[in-house]
């Protein structure tokens, strides 16, 4: 049985359909997903808001205001942030000389990505005076922002207002740099939390459908193992089946072969999307590695009932495995966002579908194991394909024991 075991994973390895499908296609395809998918994730990132602060007389004898402005913004122009690394920035500033030319650069910015949301000019007290653009076209994005921005102001012109009155009231307090420093000073309303393993990535989803995919298409390696014990379909099959060998130990040493070289493509590809697409997978090698070793020895065993079906060619089996594939990456999601939602509405609507795509729980594996602290999900789904991956082993035997030879 090692020799068989040897002698059919060297057959495979050399056998180019194979190395193309299992291993060079995922590899091209999870290149290509990191320059299409390279700005995915930080699209929905908070930008600061963009604003007009007319510089005029009022503003330059207001330095309350002025040094605000200038702790949570940065310059339009500017990449980099104005205020030191302790300030959050919140807005983005462009200067006017007057009330006319920042209305005309707010117009101006119709129609762009990130359009200014408003301006503020400085009255004679030295407190701002918001001017919010019209957002009954806008997004809600805009609609927050519009909000952020009003709600900033007022809380400056309320902060002022305190420090008035306690200035009247015990000016002693104002030698205290900390308290001054407190008092201008905005606080997080807010504490971001993760409520997952690891914060959530939409364009990993991808890759793991891409996962699910290449594990499917290393079934291509079963269906030629069991293709060639047929004794029927030529020689080398003829000979097996009347060598001192039995079958069970050439079917067991054959599948072992096919197992390994299909677990070795999907490894690779994983190995690939960790170190060069730098997809994190929490630190879960071991985990992942597992995930993907089950995976193969489920499409082993779908490539062995493909191969074990008879009254079909060869060519009609690897078509029909070509095309299962494919529709099942299509419910995993792996084509584009549509097919991404028509994926999580199918898994909200008809679970069982989802249950009985092998390319889905794949990909739900990986997906469990980066996001949830817990093993239960992924010891779910690769129940699931265990189960699949046995009843497929189960069907494979029972049609290969039914065949009979009049003659090879």
């Amino acid at each position: 049985m090692l020799n068989t075991f040897r002698y059919v994973a060297l057959s495979l390895i050399r056998d180019k359909g194979i190395v193309i499908w299992a291993l060079v296609f995922p590899i091209v395809l999870s290149t290509c997903f990191m320059f299409m998918f390279a700005g995915l994730d930080e699209m929905g990132q908070l930008e600061p808001i963009r604003v007009v602060v007319v510089d005029d007389e009022n503003y330059q004898a207001a330095p309350a205001f002025k040094a605000f402005m200038g702790a949570t913004s940065e310059a339009d122009s500017s990449k980099e942030q104005a205020a030191g690394d302790d300030n959050q920035v919140i807005f983005k500033t462009t200067l006017a000389k007057s009330a006319d030319e920042a209305e005309e650069l707010m117009r101006a910015s119709n129609g762009n990505e990130s359009p200014i949301m408003g301006y503020v000019t400085t009255n004679a007290e030295g407190l701002p005076e918001v001017h919010v653009r019209s957002i009954s076209s806008d997004s809600g994005m805009s609609a927050a922002n519009a909000a952020l921005l009003t709600m900033a102001m007022d809380t400056f012109v309320s902060q002022s207002a305190l420090a008035n009155d306690m200035l009247q009231r015990n000016p002693t307090l104002f030698t205290d740099p900390a308290f001054v420093e407190s008092l201008f000073q905005i606080d997080d309303l807010t504490d971001r939390i993760s409520v997952t393993q690891n914060a959530p990535k939409e364009s990993v989803r991808y890759f793991f459908a891409l996962l699910g995919m290449a594990a499917l298409f290393g079934a291509q390696s079963g269906v030629e193992t069991t293709l060639r014990l047929l004794p029927n379909l030529g020689p080398l099959g003829a000979r097996r089946e009347v060598s001192a060998l039995s079958h069970v130990r050439a079917l067991t040493g054959s599948l072992l072969a096919s197992w390994a070289v299909s677990f070795a493509c999907l490894a690779i590809t994983y190995a690939y999307m960790r170190f060069v697409a730098g997809i994190d997978f929490a630190g879960r090698d071991i985990p992942c590695l597992i995930a993907a070793a089950v995976s193969s020895l489920m499409a082993t065993s779908l490539g062995a009932f493909l191969g074990s079906l008879p009254k079909l060619p060869s060519s009609a089996k690897s078509g029909i495995l070509t095309a299962f594939v494919c529709f099942c990456a299509l419910f995993a999601g792996l084509y584009g966002q549509p097919t991404m939602q028509l994926a999580d509405t199918v898994d909200a609507t008809m679970p069982i579908a989802s249950l009985l795509n092998p390319a889905k729980q794949i990909s739900e594996a990986f997906y469990s194991l980066m996001y949830y602290d817990s093993f239960a999900p992924l010891l779910m789904h690769l129940g699931v394909l265990l189960a699949m991956a046995l009843a497929l082993f189960a069907l494979s035997a029972l049609s290969l024991r039914r065949q009979r030879y009049a003659s090879l």
